[in-house]
């Protein structure tokens, strides 16, 4: 069975994300990660930046109380997701929700 060009991206995307958790883990400098590893110290910081521009965080700020009285607040998460948040929500739930989205 032929792999799919997607198929091979995310295979890829996957692999460099295992050597990104496996170094932060690691404690050891990049340069000595890609060394011990054989990875290019370039591609290794390609994909550090590509995944760190995807994951950016969330910030949170003050609205005025005329936006709550719709009684639930829209948050864009990039272009991809609006997460709309009922008055009352779990915060353990929302929590749970953005944990998720940081793995997009």
């Amino acid at each position: 069975m032929l792999k799919t060009q997607q198929d091979i991206d995310g295979q890829r995307q996957q692999c460099w994300r295992e050597h990104l958790k496996n170094w932060s883990e690691s404690g050891l400098t990049q340069t000595e990660y890609c060394r011990i590893n054989n990875l290019k110290a370039t591609r290794f910081t390609y994909w550090k930046t590509k995944f760190n521009k995807t994951n950016l965080p969330v910030e949170f700020i003050q609205i005025a109380d005329q936006t709550l009285a719709t009684g639930f607040l829209k948050l864009n998460v990039g272009a991809d997701f609006q997460i709309e948040i009922p008055d009352g929500f779990s915060r353990s739930t929302f929590e749970q929700v953005l944990t998720i989205l940081r793995t997009f």
